[in-house]
């Protein structure tokens, strides 16, 4: 039988959907608030539900090759700083949470992807940093 894996949320995600703890995903965005990694924090890259462990990126262990991999946390010590809402099923359990306790939750705005175009203009300014760095490189080994 799988553990419920849920986290408790920050205190404006309290204030803000009026509910306590919710359940974690891959994408929320946790801190850990116990233990001895007290105090870091990531995205959650695994949730492993039969050994009821979360693995957060950036939280590893030593493996005795010298390999890191990643260090699972028990779930009540964690604590959501930042809820994924891509997935709409999630959204609406937290509306219908909220609204037990009359709070009207707006959907949230999906954080704006950056524009291709920009991207490559940014490219493009990279590449002409590098083929000036080569022209003032080969100009300084014709001088010498």
């Amino acid at each position: 039988m799988y553990r419920k894996m849920e986290v408790s949320l920050s205190k404006d995600l309290r204030k803000k959907y009026g509910i306590r703890s919710f359940p974690v995903i891959m994408g929320d965005v946790v801190k850990v608030i116990s233990g001895s990694r007290k105090g870091e924090g990531g995205k959650v890259a695994e949730v492993d539900h039969a050994s009821g462990l979360v693995v957060v990126e950036g939280i590893t262990i030593a493996r005795a090759d010298g390999k890191q991999k990643g260090f699972g946390i028990q779930p009540e010590k964690l604590q959501i700083t930042h809820l994924d809402l891509s997935r709409g099923d999630r959204f609406d359990k937290i509306k219908s949470l909220a609204a037990r306790k009359n709070i009207v939750v707006e959907k949230p705005e999906p954080e704006p992807e950056p524009r291709k175009e920009e991207t490559a203009e940014a490219q493009e300014a990279k590449e002409e940093a590098v083929a000036e760095e080569k022209t003032e490189v080969d100009d300084n080994d014709k001088q010498n």
